[in-house]
This record gives structure tokens, C-alpha cells and sequence, in this order.
């Protein structure tokens, strides 16, 4: 099979087994011996037996009930009216669309972009959702269309040699937004009674370097090598998203408590997953990986083997292969 992927990414070509951002899109990619190419360049790309879509997300001005900050306009709005699926679908077998960030991202652009968007939900071939969760609204918002699960990925040739040691520290998943939900993951993080760590990004506020220790950015191989180091994660991302935290988490071993949700969640930290605003079972939780010495054996042995039972490589390909044919 002939595969391609066209993201926002200005680059052309694939990911090699090395790279040493190996983050999901890229991990996908890989698996799937993928194209990459630039959406803006659609009307070159051809002769695929299946082209995989990552709509950029674009920009959005609102506070969080909806009224506009400043007018802002959406870079991909011309590209969203455009023809270009059908330029795709023309010179193409199958054209899919992949989720990028939380399924609803899409009902903050202003209604004429909406319109595109959903469109094209129902003009592609099918839908790739991050999540389970995911499925049901895409399903109940386009029922007639064909809707899948693009299982979160990590390729491990990079980091196979990494052999954590643990220290007593905890890492929150996000930094102070509502987005990511900081402020309720360091509050559960207290509970561990150890220094707490975040992310840098492009998220932070100010002053938070006042309540926590902050991991420069780096690439994602050596972002695992750093994250080998804890023993305490919580990650109470309101945001329903593609889950790469949880599943990083588990592959080390590190017990996550987070939204039950996200299907790296669910899966891997069964034991630790809490619903979306139930901060005092996340607080529990940690309570007891800090008291009960088998219950924290017992989630971070259950997160390594249910990494490997339903995130495996060979796993994402045969799941992969049984759609596209």
C-alpha cells in the first residue's frame, strides 16, 4: 500500500526509524511507512492508495464561554472553502481525516469555517478518532459515516536502552491553563509529599515556576530519558486528546492517575483513572501510592503490561492493515 500523510508540517519525505522526535504523528508515519507532505500542497499529491489528513487546528480568540477577545482571522479558512478534498479524492483512493486535539476543537472557529469543517467530516472516506470516547461524538454528529480508533503510538527504538531509576519526585501533564489542567494535578500531586515537577510550554503562566520545577523542552527521546527519572504522575487534563502523557507514563512503569476518558488512560492506569472533575478520587488515589506499597507495584507493573498488550507496534499495524484494504 501506498500511504501519505498531509499535516501543517512544511517538510517532504518519511520519518526515519531514528528521529529523534519521535512524537505521535511522526510515530504513525513511521509504522505505516508514510509520505509526509504539506496540506497547502494537495493539488501535487497523487496516485495513494490512502492519504491520512491532520487539519491544523488554526487560531481561535475566545474566553472560555464563547465571546470573542479580538477579531482573529483562521489562517486555513481559504484552504477549508477551497476544493482541495476534492482534488484529493480525485487523484486518490481514499482520503481519511485524523483528529487533532480534542474532537470539538473545530465549534471554536467562527460558523462559516464550522460549515467547511464539518463537510468535510462527512466527505472523507473515514474518520480516525484518538479515543473510543471520541467515536461516539463523531458518530452522533455524522452517522452515516465510517469512524475508527488511530491508536496513540510510541516506536521505542530509540529508547529501548533506557532504564529508569527512580527518584522521589512527581510530574504534573500539563502546565496552568484550563486546557491542561495544572492546577488540579499539583494540588493531588501534594499528596505525594515530593518535589513537583511540569512541562515547559507553550501554555505556561506566569509564576509557575513559583509552585513547580519545569523540565526544559527537549526532544522527545531525550523527554523520555528525563521522564524516567519520577515515580508520580497525575495529569488531570480536562481536554480529551490523543493521551501521549499517560501512554509515556506507562511504558516506564510510572503509575498516572488522569481522565478515564482518554484511552491511554483507561487502558494502561485502569486502577488510577478518574472521571473528568472528580479531583478528590485523584487525590485518594495518590494517598494510596504513597501508603500502600503493593498498590503502587501493582499499578506500575499493571501500566507496563497493558502498555505492551494494547499499544504494541505490531498491534497498531495489524489494526491498521484490517482497515485498509
Amino acid at each position: 500500500m501506498k500511504i501519505a500523510f498531509l499535516t501543517e508540517m512544511g517538510f517532504v519525505g518519511k520519518i526515519s526509524t531514528d528521529h529523534p522526535n519521535m512524537r505521535t504523528e511522526f510515530a504513525w508515519m513511521h509504522a505505516l511507512n508514510a509520505d509526509h507532505h504539506p496540506i497547502n500542497s494537495y493539488s501535487q499529491v497523487r496516485d495513494y492508495d490512502h492519504i491520512f489528513v491532520i487539519f491544523p487546528k488554526g487560531l481561535v480568540s475566545l474566553n472560555a464561554m464563547g465571546s470573542k477577545l479580538v477579531d482573529l482571522q483562521n489562517p486555513h479558512s481559504d484552504l477549508l472553502a477551497s476544493d482541495w478534498l476534492q482534488v484529493l479524492k480525485k487523484a486518490n483512493k481514499k482520503v481519511y481525516f485524523v483528529q487533532e486535539g480534542p474532537a470539538w476543537m473545530f465549534t471554536e472557529l467562527e460558523v462559516v469555517d464550522q460549515i467547511h469543517f464539518y463537510n468535510m467530516l462527512t466527505t472523507v472516506d473515514g474518520i480516525f478518532a484518538h479515543n473510543e470516547s471520541d467515536t461516539l461524538y463523531y458518530k452522533g454528529l455524522v452517522p452515516n459515516q465510517k469512524v475508527y480508533v488511530m491508536p496513540t503510538l510510541m516506536i521505542e527504538w530509540s529508547i529501548k536502552n533506557i532504564v529508569p531509576v527512580t527518584e522521589d519526585k512527581a510530574i504534573i501533564g500539563g502546565n496552568f491553563a484550563r486546557w491542561y489542567g495544572g492546577l488540579e494535578s499539583f494540588m493531588v500531586a501534594q499528596e505525594f509529599g515530593v518535589p513537583v515537577w511540569g512541562q515547559t510550554s507553550h501554555a505556561m503562566r506566569d509564576n509557575e515556576e513559583q509552585l513547580v520545577h519545569h523540565l526544559p523542552r527537549v526532544t522527545w527521546t531525550d523527554w523520555i530519558k528525563q521522564l524516567s527519572s519520577f515515580k508520580y504522575a497525575v495529569h488531570l487534563m480536562p481536554t480529551v486528546a490523543a493521551g501521549t502523557f499517560s501512554l509515556n507514563c506507562a511504558y516506564l512503569g510510572i503509575p498516572c492517575i488522569g481522565n478515564k476518558s482518554v484511552d491511554t488512560q483507561r487502558l494502561c492506569h485502569p486502577s488510577l483513572a478518574v472521571e473528568v472533575g472528580n479531583v478528590q478520587l485523584a487525590r485518594e488515589y495518590a494517598h494510596l501510592l504513597t501508603t500502600d506499597k503493593d498498590f503502587y507495584e501493582r499499578c506500575s507493573k499493571e501500566a507496563k503490561e497493558n502498555y505492551r498488550e494494547h499499544y504494541d507496534i505490531n498491534l497498531f499495524k495489524q489494526k491498521l492493515d484490517s482497515i485498509l484494504v
